[in-house]
């Protein structure tokens, strides 16, 4: 008679009642408020990047299982469906379709069937498909004028002043009292409409950080992701704003949620890096994994040329992944110092 041996998986191996199916669905429920915010802000823009992004995901990731001998496994996991949502939501609205579907390529051939498939990728696919347009098709990839360009490119002080976003034009003369604090605050959770004239500029699903707010705590009450990487990248996004802030003190509270609540800060924290497949495994892990990642994000910030960072930052952290895992193991259970 025949023994069965173990059948042994890639890492990490953890005990849930919830399936890879159910967790992948479970993120992209999350999302959905995203995608509302990013269709009601760029109309048909967002529409067909998200369903060119998505669509093209099943077609490549269909393909290449096929390609590589491999059980198609779209309806089982989940998985491509979820990083095309990703990955259209990360991009600018006006991005040509052509070059949702080159980044989508990549991103699924380079970034997880080069390495064996879902669960053997040390890098996310999702940032892999962004950084192959970020390098390659740049002016595509331009987000200049988004609220967190001009903030690079001028400063805080010309984006109160001379683009009106924190002005009179959205009903806010002074944020010097804690009414004109609140009503700011509003206004970025809520994200910035352009005023009649002005285009809306930025990525299909980074424009309402309340949208992704929302499906955080949907994440946080499945116990779908922990706090530690959204807090260790948020708090260290906080520290930095307000350690190397050089501009006028009466503009350091809207350059903080600037910060901390446009661009692609909230995604990353609670989507993105929480990845379970390419971050630590244990909770000291996944809090190093996540301050660094805010402290790459917000140097890149500061002192880089990128507008936006932070998705490089996350892709650099996913590098060092293995070796924080290495160095920080949890304690053997049953295992007692020994006695010199």
């Amino acid at each position: 008679m025949k023994e069965e041996g173990f059948i042994v998986s890639v890492g990490p191996h953890l005990q849930s009642r919830e399936s890879l199916r159910s967790l992948m669905l479970g993120f992209i429920i999350a999302l959905i408020p995203a995608v509302i915010a990013g269709v009601y802000y760029f109309r048909i823009k967002a529409i067909e990047v998200i369903l060119v992004s998505v669509i093209s995901a099943v077609a490549v990731e269909a393909a290449l299982q096929k390609i590589m001998h491999k059980e198609v496994t779209i309806t089982k996991d989940y998985h491509a469906i979820l990083i095309g949502l990703l990955f259209g939501l990360i991009l600018p609205a006006n991005i040509p379709w052509w070059a949702v579907v080159v980044g989508v390529f990549v991103g699924l051939l380079v970034g997880k069937h080069v390495y064996g498939g879902l669960g053997s990728n040390p890098f996310n696919p999702v940032l892999v498909g962004w950084a192959s347009l970020r390098l390659g098709f740049m002016s595509h990839m331009d987000i200049s004028g988004s609220i967190l360009g001009v903030v690079k490119l001028e400063g805080i002080g010309a984006l109160a002043e001379d683009y009106s976003y924190f002005s009179e034009g959205y009903g806010i003369e002074s944020w010097s009292s804690l009414g004109g604090k609140i009503k700011l605050l509003i206004h970025t959770l809520l994200g910035w409409k352009p005023l009649p004239g002005e285009e809306l500029v930025g990525c299909v699903g980074q424009i309402c950080a309340l949208a992704i707010i929302i499906g955080a705590v949907y994440l946080f009450w499945k116990k779908y992701i922990s706090w530690h990487i959204p807090v260790g990248f948020l708090g260290a996004v906080l520290i930095f704003s307000i350690l190397f802030y050089k501009g006028e003190k009466e503009f350091l509270y809207p350059y903080i949620l600037v910060q901390l609540l446009s661009g692609g800060t909230l995604l990353a924290a609670f989507f993105i890096a929480t990845d379970p497949i390419t971050t630590p495994v244990t909770g000291a892990g996944m809090l190093i994994f996540g301050v660094m990642a805010g402290m790459i994000a917000m140097i890149g910030r500061l002192w880089g040329s990128w507008i936006e960072p932070v998705w490089f930052a996350i892709l650099a952290m996913n590098g060092f992944t293995p070796l924080i895992d290495r160095l920080v193991k949890p304690r053997p259970l049953g295992r007692v110092k020994s006695s010199a």
